[in-house]
């Protein structure tokens, strides 16, 4: 079973959280809410969510793929947390995968994991600073980096990751199960 860590830090995305896990699940995918430095984390709009676990207490060799949820200010706080830059970097260097959505792009370029062409919630890319931008696909994947713009693109996005984690006849099944229409 494919085992997936989904960053949660206090200011996070709420929609792109939620639909991230719900839809991992649905596809059989162990997928757990980690917390940045709480236990009890509210989202930007006040949604409280318990973490599974915290990220001192978990292993780059226990998940397949780490999520980073975006939204303000959660997405500053995990670009600024230097465990999570170390756990990034390990993700990354043992090729497995990475996605953030919406403002947690930048936390992937401040890792130093992010590659030639990404996107994210429009303006961020100040804020990612490197060149690769691409306003025009809701969800973009270079290598083992996926990233996607924003709320409205979470389940797109989410259907991706189980692309990749599972294969493409689960993620047909999970998207006729949603009514998911491109």
């Amino acid at each position: 079973m494919k085992k997936v860590a989904v960053m949660l830090a206090n200011g996070f995305e709420e929609i792109e959280a939620i639909t991230i896990i719900d839809i991992l699940k649905r596809a059989g995918v162990q997928a757990k809410f980690v917390g940045l430095d709480a236990d009890i984390l509210t989202g930007a709009h006040g949604v409280k969510v318990h973490a599974d676990t915290a990220l001192d207490k978990i292993s780059e060799s226990e998940f397949d793929m780490i999520v980073l949820p975006g939204g303000l200010p959660g997405a500053q706080y995990l670009a600024d947390s230097d465990r999570l830059k170390a756990v990034l970097k390990e993700f990354d260097l043992n090729g497995k995968f990475v996605a953030a959505i919406c403002a947690a792009p930048m936390a992937l370029a401040k890792a130093g994991v992010i590659k030639q062409s990404y996107t994210c919630y429009p303006g961020f890319e100040t804020k990612v600073g490197k060149d690769g931008y691409i306003s025009s696909q809701n969800v973009v994947k270079d290598g083992n980096i996926i990233t996607s713009r924003g709320p409205a693109t979470a389940m797109e996005f989410a259907l991706e990751l189980v692309r990749n984690l599972c294969g493409e006849q689960i993620y047909k099944d999970v998207k006729e199960g949603l009514l998911f229409v491109e």
